[in-house]
């Protein structure tokens, strides 16, 4: 057989492939994970992986960049709402209400969601009416409670669904785990109008979180391993050592002390030292492979900020790399993923249901005189998330200002993009425009 021949019935096969290669099989994809059923896989790993994250989070410093840096990024300084009650005198007052109700709460409900996968909020009716938010850990609501019910209800993870796959209860354990005196086994009822549950949907069909840590657990406990490796390599290469040889296998000249003829060899600074005959001095060079270690680390810190979304100037905080361009496209991309976990998960699961709970709860408390139509005013807000902060303030404020005057953007999108309520913009204007006044006439 030739060697082109030979070559030609190796790559035969290769050249035949039919079908979908990710549904073959093979050498090459043997070992590779798979997930037949990945609810359950989920909802499996939802425990372990949560106890690694809160770990990582209190032990490492990226650890706990990524649960802080996509906090601040959902939450930063709150979330404004602005009423779409005709009336400006109630609108002011919702707005401020609902504000100083929810948003001391959304910082650790969004730290939670990121680092357990999932947060839950009890809403509790006060005896005068108003409500008060109790964040419940995840693990309170009892993970270990599955059982059907009968009739096609069932309990899956501490959640109760009925027939028609609605949740319509949560059953909490009356102390969190690990809480001082807590009773394990004994659950409350909890209605679902009474829960908030949030989490990233990445299955249908599943049923509990999973903490957004989990692509990069295991490479973050290696990498943070490394890390420990390499200084205590650089503090092991402070550590000269000489070793002294003798090729005639003796002891160079070297004994106790006891004749006299010990030889003082000690490193010091200008110091010449001579030493006796045939003897041979070497030093260890411990330090060797930083150079590339230090590389390979940042190409692990790149694969880390990959896997939770994040720059990989977001997760280091190292810019010697980036320009204004890359910035600002990195700084885009991360804002669209942000963005979209603002209005699907924070305004969407948690905001909008504990206003309409809110707002009902007042109207049946009387604190508010509202029925019907009325009831429908009171109902109707619109949330404007945390603003984002310039690259370039100049360039930025100028595209702004050309979009307006091209009608592409209307002045309340540029405003709320800013994070800020145009109506509390403009109210400020005017008190500016009203003191410049009196300044001019006095």
């Amino acid at each position: 057989m030739t060697f082109m021949s030979a070559i030609n019935r190796i790559l035969r096969p290769a050249s035949k492939r039919s079908g979908i290669e990710a549904g073959g099989g093979g050498r090459r994809w043997q070992g590779t994970p798979m997930l037949g059923t990945p609810q359950q896989a989920a909802l499996g790993a939802r425990g372990p992986a949560k106890a690694r994250a809160a770990a990582l989070y209190l032990n490492t410093a990226y650890g706990n960049r990524i649960v802080e840096a996509w906090t601040s990024a959902m939450i930063g300084r709150g979330y404004q709402a602005r009423s779409q009650h005709p009336a400006p005198g109630i609108r002011r007052r919702l707005n401020d209400d609902f504000e100083a109700m929810a948003n001391p709460i959304l910082t650790p409900l969004a730290r939670a969601l990121v680092r357990d996968g999932e947060a839950f909020l009890q809403v509790v009716t006060e005896d005068d009416g108003g409500l008060r938010l109790k964040l419940i850990p995840a693990d309170q609501v009892d993970p270990a409670l599955t059982r059907e019910l009968g009739g096609g209800a069932r309990i899956v993870a501490g959640i109760e669904y009925d027939a028609a796959d609605r949740v319509v209860a949560f059953h909490v354990l009356r102390e969190a785990p690990g809480a001082p005196f807590s009773t394990f086994g004994e659950t409350v009822r909890v209605p679902a109008a009474d829960m908030i549950h949030t989490f990233d949907l990445l299955f249908p069909g599943q049923v509990r979180g999973l903490s957004w840590l989990s692509p990069v657990l295991l490479k973050l406990r290696d990498r943070d391993e490394a890390s420990d490796a390499l200084l205590m390599q650089l503090k092991t290469a402070s550590l000269i050592t000489g070793f002294v040889r003798d090729p005639e296998g003796g002891a160079a000249g070297f004994d106790d002390g006891a004749s006299g003829a010990q030889v003082n060899v000690s490193l010091e600074p200008g110091a010449m030292r001579i030493l006796p005959p045939g003897a041979d001095v070497t030093f260890s060079q411990p330090g060797q492979g930083l150079a590339q270690a230090v590389e390979f680390l940042r190409a692990q810190d790149r694969e880390i900020a990959a896997g939770v979304g994040l720059t990989f100037e977001a997760l280091t905080g190292d810019l010697g790399e980036a320009n204004y361009s890359s910035a600002r496209v990195g700084l885009l991309e991360f804002r669209r993923r942000a963005e979209m976990m603002q209005k699907n998960l924070i305004e969407a699961q948690v905001l909008r249901p504990l206003w309409r709970r809110w707002i009902d709860t007042q109207a049946l408390a009387g604190t508010i005189r509202a029925d019907g139509a009325d009831l429908a005013d009171y109902r109707h807000v619109r949330f404007v998330g945390p603003g984002w902060a310039w690259v370039d303030p100049r360039n930025e404020i100028e595209a702004e200002i050309a979009a307006i005057g091209a009608g592409l953007k209307s002045r309340e999108e540029v405003v709320a993009g800013r994070g800020r309520d145009i109506d509390d913009l403009d109210e400020e204007l005017a008190r500016d425009a009203s003191r410049a006044g009196e300044g001019a006439t006095a």
